[in-house]
């Protein structure tokens, strides 16, 4: 029965016998005293007791429980002796026959990396220069794309050869005490040369500062041309919004195509707003939009010649001249609106005396339906333009009620607003309606008419035509244009009024199943 001990090697813990012990702690031993006790010395034995332990566990996954004097005798071997590598002639290898010699390793390799060392491990792996490796990522990457998820993985999946043990695995090289030591003298050495050279030789530094001063003015120069690129387009920009802005405004009097109804009121907006308040609200806002759009240009002016001004006076008066111009359109627009303040209403009522107890409705011949503008049409307001001059049109809206005595009558209705009762009273008189009246025929016309020289007020026309109990009227299909939710028994729809005879009972209009009438006129009554 043997002694078993504990022991931790590089971090791990393991079970090993006496005899095994013994004969390790002399090797170790061995170990150390041939490298010393430098730094260099405790990194080369550190790898060593790291790729001992690797060994170990090797052996440990086999089934083997506790470390015996055999499996140190092995690793031994696969690690060799510090005399044997002393005693090997000056440039020869020592040669060792060593029982499961390694093999190569995938790591990903530290000392040669871009991204994360994938590529340079591969070639380490394959043998190929990581360069042409790098380029194939590359060449998929533009190809397919699939290559950044392939690297991504191996970056995740592949571990990095952190010790100089993991480093002759990733070559292929035999992991024993003499690769060890060279691969740490060489990685030391190589570290003690680069910080010599760059301690001792100040051109290193000068040819750094000269490469970063070259870096710098090349950046500098990219940046400069970039900045004329943008000023250029800054100020083409701003000259073409700033030519656009005046011509729409002074020239056309259209704000590029833009109208606060949608489709458009080209050149009518003068229809719609006095000259003078007009005027104002076109230079507020030729102030509020041209200011930004001449900085814009100002700007670009600076980016393309690399001026700069200390002076002040430019940026505050353009803040002043662009305050001026909100404010200026902020107090034309109240103005404007404050012209709709009051609504007023004028009534004409008229007598319809026939001996016929059927009145004929019909439409009028419309005369401004090929002289409308298509671009507007706003709750039934058209603009036409007749031998160069425009008219602000409206259809009127035709109601029928029960009269409350024995006669047809006609009450007219014309309604419009204003900045005081005293001027909405006046729009309100001056809307222009014309209907004709012939016996027992009425024929309305389709549009009413503002005044010349008038702007909209929100004018409106509604007829009523009160109709007595157990009187007929027949509506043509041409009146349904007028015609605006006349109630009747049947909840009949105003469209489909027209080409009737409706008859006024106690509850309303009553469809009365006649033959239809003519379109023409009725017959006058003979002298």
């Amino acid at each position: 029965m043997k002694k078993t001990f504990t022991i931790n090697i590089s971090g791990t813990v393991f079970h090993i016998d006496d005899d095994a012990y013994d004969r390790l702690n002399n090797y170790i031993s061995q170990i150390n005293r041939h490298f010393g006790n430098d730094a260099e010395a405790r990194e080369i034995v550190e790898d060593i007791e790291s790729r001992i332990s690797e060994l170990f566990q090797e052996r440990v996954k086999d089934g083997h429980e506790v470390i015996t004097l055999v499996h140190v005798e092995e690793i031994i071997r696969i690690m060799g002796m510090p005399e044997a590598f002393d005693d090997a002639k000056e440039g020869e290898e020592p040669q060792l026959k060593i029982p499961g010699q390694t093999h190569r390793k995938l790591y990903r390799d530290p000392d040669d990396r871009v991204l994360g060392g994938v590529c340079s491990g591969l070639g380490a792996y394959f043998n190929f220069d990581p360069v042409i490796i790098r380029l194939i990522f590359v060449a998929l990457f533009f190809g397919a794309g699939s290559s950044l998820l392939l690297y991504l993985i191996l970056w995740i999946v592949v571990p990095k050869a952190y010790t100089s043990a993991q480093r002759l695995e990733m070559r292929g090289e035999e992991v024993n005490i003499n690769n060890i030591s060279k691969n740490i003298k060489e990685e030391i050495q190589d570290v003690k040369e680069n910080y010599e050279k760059f301690r001792t030789n100040s051109r290193s530094r000068e040819r750094m500062d000269h490469a970063g001063s070259i870096l710098s003015s090349i950046f500098t120069a990219i940046l400069k041309v970039l900045a004329v690129i943008i000023g250029v387009a800054l100020v083409f920009a701003g000259i073409f919004a700033i030519i656009a802005l005046v011509t729409s405004l002074f020239i056309t009097n259209e704000f590029i195509g833009i109208t606060p109804l949608g489709n458009g009121l080209p050149h009518y907006l003068d229809l719609f707003a006095n000259g003078n308040t007009l005027f104002w609200i076109w230079i507020g806002i030729g102030l509020t939009i041209g200011i930004p759009l001449i900085m814009l240009a100002y700007l670009g002016t600076k980016l393309i010649f690399r001026f700069r001004s200390d002076n002040g006076t430019v940026g505050l008066t353009a803040l002043g001249l662009w305050v001026i111009g909100v404010v200026l359109l902020i107090f034309m627009l109240v103005r404007g609106f404050s012209d709709f303040k009051s609504v007023s209403t004028s009534t004409k009522q008229e007598q319809i005396t026939t001996k016929s107890d059927t009145l004929f409705l019909k439409l009028g011949a419309d005369e401004f339906n090929d002289y409308l503008d298509s671009n507007l049409n706003f709750d039934g307001l058209r603009i036409a333009s007749v031998n160069g001059k425009e008219f602000l049109l409206n259809q009127p809206k035709l109601d029928i009620v029960k009269s409350e005595t024995g006669d047809f009558s006609m009450v007219i209705k014309t309604k419009a607003r204003g900045r005081d009762l005293d001027k909405a009273q006046n729009n309100a008189r001056e809307i222009n309606y014309k209907f004709t009246r012939q016996d027992s025929l009425i024929t309305f016309q389709p549009w009413y008419m503002l005044p010349d020289k008038s702007v909209w007020r929100n004018q409106q026309v509604e007829i009523i035509l009160k109709v007595p109990e157990n009187k007929t009227i027949y509506m043509s299909d041409e009146i349904v244009r007028i015609i605006h939710d006349i109630k009747n028994t049947s909840d009949t729809w105003d469209g489909d009024m027209g080409g009737k005879y409706w008859t006024m009972k106690p509850a309303g209009l009553e469809l009365t199943m006649r033959k239809q009438a003519p379109v023409n006129e009725p017959k006058k009554n003979k002298k």
